[in-house]
């Protein structure tokens, strides 16, 4: 697919979802650079479910890195309307921790706000970004990570902006979502399942070491498949443009975890 037709499709997605506040980003998986500048954040609250009241968080200043406990946590979501969101394992951690870098376009960083809440066990972090104006300059970026541990469920949603997990995370359910960005996967799989899709960019799973069978699902309705992995039974479908691909990582086994990748428009990299 050349570069004039995947940004022709990048635009008709982006205003097809009616998205306010959004930047141009490039088509291109880019892990957003530290180096960017952070904005202030306003308070943020967590409801402590097992007494019901509401307690403070955090209150980030420029510079400052927010920390939650996650000991209590079992699992996670993370919401964005327009951002660029990282997700990190990292073994040297004890709590999670965030921090937002603001879009050079947004240079007070009142148009971007972070809001934290645990209930029931689930944490769930929401940045919404309330620009009006389309502006030239980068997205700002969420940046998380999280202590190891095991966790049920992991869901990220964005409707505009590259999502990015990384490294040392043990989790059972991954659920990875984007309107208009690509996303990538770096060694990092739900033991029981994971669903990544995009409607428009490129997807790339890199696997991690996985013994057990896992029976994958790929698909693009515009796009290619590269898959740089052996598996076994598989099945090839080409249909016009769209091309679908499925098979066993490993033996074949009926009660083998599942991961499915699916983009309407873009390519997808399946490798070790």
């Amino acid at each position: 697919m050349n570069n004039n037709m995947k940004l022709t499709m990048i635009l008709l997605a982006a205003a097809s979802i009616g998205l306010a506040g959004c930047t141009k980003e490039s088509s291109v998986t880019s892990i957003p650079s530290s180096s960017q500048q952070n904005s202030s954040i306003s308070t943020n609250t967590i409801v402590n479910s097992e007494t019901s009241d509401i307690r403070n968080v955090s209150n980030a200043v420029k510079g400052d890195i927010s920390q939650i406990d996650v000991n209590n946590i079992h699992s996670l979501k993370i919401k964005s309307n327009a951002a660029a969101v990282t997700v990190i394992g990292d073994k040297q951690i004890k709590q999670a921790e965030w921090e937002l870098s603001k879009g050079k376009g947004n240079s007070k960083g009142k148009d971007t706000n972070v809001t934290t809440s645990i209930q029931d066990g689930t944490l769930q972090i929401i940045l919404e970004n309330k620009q009006k104006i389309i502006n030239t300059g980068p997205l700002p970026s969420l940046t998380i990570r999280l202590p190891y541990k095991e966790f049920k469920s992991l869901e990220i949603d964005t409707k505009y902006g590259n999502i990015s997990v990384e490294s040392e995370l043990s989790v059972q359910h991954l659920n990875v979502s984007s309107g208009a960005g690509d996303i990538t996967i770096t060694d990092v799989i739900g033991m029981e399942s994971s669903n990544i899709s995009t409607n428009v960019g490129n997807v790339e799973f890199v696997l991690p070491d996985q013994p057990a069978s896992l029976y994958v699902n790929l698909s693009t309705k515009i796009g290619t498949i590269y898959n740089q992995v052996a598996l076994e039974k598989t099945t090839n479908t080409t249909k016009v443009v769209s091309k679908e691909l499925h098979g066993y990582v490993g033996k074949a086994q009926s009660e083998s975890a599942t991961l499915n990748i699916s983009t309407r428009v873009g390519e997808i990299l399946f490798k070790k």
